[in-house]
């Protein structure tokens, strides 16, 4: 099974850095040395943590939204109070997230609590891509076939041909710089899982604007 031999490998990596500074800690006597290999093994920890989380709910979601009692929902709402809580948490790292909703009532019939981590693994993907200060603008409409919700990032933007490839359970287009610790590779694929559970859409394309940086488009039907 593909699934398992990547989760395998993901695994894998953080388990070898931390079995590696666990096992030199009795030999190191000099302190900064052994408070580095402190920091490293807790990162690697929390990185395992993060990976059986969301590979854990990837599990599930098929099976969670077979039972699940659907209900109708404004978009706009739901969006509006979670950026809401993230600014209220310091969550978003100084980044200004600006919402834009036009036409009317931004209404889909959805289970609230998918649609939530939905539009949250979205923002985060936002955040960790716009530099500091940047502005992340997201916009809903509904042409009342179809409810959009637009996210989009300040950042390097996503290279044609690897737009599809970012759904990819464990797949990220990153810098070779950045720490990649501190993302799963689960985000947006537990994403589109949500959205296509949801008989919507979710896709990638560079910013309707013609600035630098990503767009995240998720597409529902409208609810009657």
């Amino acid at each position: 099974d593909s699934f398992a031999a990547d989760v395998a490998h993901e695994i894998k990596n953080p388990l070898a850095s931390l079995r590696s500074a666990i096992e030199s800690l009795p030999r190191v006597e000099d302190p900064a040395l052994r408070n580095e290999l402190i920091q490293i093994a807790t990162h690697d920890v929390r990185r395992i943590d993060r990976l059986v989380s969301e590979i854990s709910e990837a599990s599930r979601i098929d099976a969670e939204m077979s039972r699940a009692t659907r209900e109708q929902i404004d978009l706009a709402d739901l969006v509006e109070a979670i950026i809401g809580g993230r600014e209220h948490r310091a969550e978003n790292e100084g980044r200004r997230i600006e919402l834009i909703t036009t036409g009317p009532a931004a209404l889909v019939c959805g289970v609230g609590t998918r649609l939530e981590r939905l539009v949250e693994n979205l923002l985060d993907n936002a955040v960790s891509f716009s530099p500091p200060d940047a502005p992340i603008d997201v916009t809903i409409s509904n042409d009342r076939r179809c409810v959009t919700l637009e996210v989009c990032d300040s950042g390097p933007g996503i290279p044609a041909d690897a737009r599809e490839k970012v759904f990819l359970r464990f797949h990220s287009v990153r810098p070779d710089a950045e720490d990649f610790g501190n993302h799963s590779g689960l985000g947006l694929a537990i994403g589109r899982a949500i959205a296509e559970a949801h008989d919507g859409t979710l896709t990638a394309h560079a910013r309707p604007d013609g600035a630098n940086g990503a767009c995240l488009r998720l597409r529902l039907p409208a609810a009657a």
